[in-house]
């Protein structure tokens, strides 16, 4: 099947070549200067692109993906892809289109001129995950199916989704709260984007705040209850770091999911640590 995608690949780069629409290469080594939105989410298109063209080898979302960055850096106002144009399967398509209203409601509320870096970083996921579960043109047995298969890498549909809810978090962030900062599998360290969120809330907040930890429903209960002390340990240890009092710091542990699943399912919107501002 690698055979098959590679050979397509190459089919619509000699395509774009011969049209003589492929301008990637000079966009992937710009030096893109600037912190506005703009400006910020052409750099981070530029290293999706690149991501695409050199390790992937998908020449036909590189292409699009340039487009976007193009314009982006002209100054021109780019929208994250509307999943039902991108073929979606329709079972996919709810999720999407919520959190699509989710992104757009924090870029249209201050996002893309108070926190441009943290959107323009959102949408790039939420471009990335629509793009990831569009990438359902092959069947299990190598065949063309024309959509109607499943994506053919599940998990990085899964881990695109992550990042993307990861930056939402940061992008949406306003002084009301509350905060959520996620968490890999098992793991409770905190990543570089867990710790922006954490710079965040001590630069934007004031007064004390509370954590909870939180854990999915993978592992025992004795065990996520545990996990989720530490993740909100963590957080506590890294908000005091940075001047903040905490009021408490407790653990949920798996008995209050973001999202509802069966017992054993490892849901990365479960792995997290929620701060509020103490009553």
């Amino acid at each position: 099947m690698k055979m098959v995608s590679r050979l397509f690949a190459l089919g619509s780069f000699l395509v774009l070549a011969g049209c003589g629409t492929w301008t990637a290469e000079s966009y992937l080594h710009e030096d893109i200067q600037g912190d506005t939105f703009n400006a910020c989410l052409a750099r981070e298109y530029q290293d999706r692109a690149t991501s695409e063209a050199y390790v992937d080898c998908n020449w036909v979302d590189t292409a699009r993906i340039v487009e976007k960055g193009r314009a982006a850096a002209a100054g021109e106002t780019v929208l994250p892809y509307e999943p039902a144009s991108m073929g979606v399967l329709p079972a996919d398509l709810p999720e999407l289109q919520d959190a699509r209203s989710k992104l757009m409601a924090a870029l249209d509320n201050g996002g893309r001129s108070d926190r441009g870096c943290a959107c323009a970083k959102a949408q790039r996921y939420y471009d990335g995950w629509v793009e990831q579960a569009s990438d359902n043109k092959l069947g299990d047995n190598g065949s063309w199916l024309g959509g109607e298969g499943g994506p053919v890498q599940p998990e990085r549909v899964a881990a695109e989704k992550a990042a993307f809810y990861e930056a939402l978090t940061a992008c949406e962030l306003n002084a009301a709260g509350p905060w959520t900062i996620y968490f890999g599998f098992d793991k409770y360290n905190l990543t570089p984007e867990a710790q922006a969120v954490v710079d965040q809330i001590v630069s934007e907040t004031s007064g004390s705040l509370a954590v909870v930890g939180h854990t999915d429903t993978s592992g025992s209960s004795a065990y996520n209850q545990a996990l989720g002390q530490r993740r909100a340990g963590s957080v506590e240890s890294a908000l005091t770091a940075g001047g903040k009092t905490l009021c408490s710091a407790t653990s949920a542990g798996e008995t209050d999911l973001a999202v509802p699943t069966n017992d054993g399912v490892r849901e990365p919107l479960n792995r997290r640590a929620v701060v509020t501002t103490c009553p």
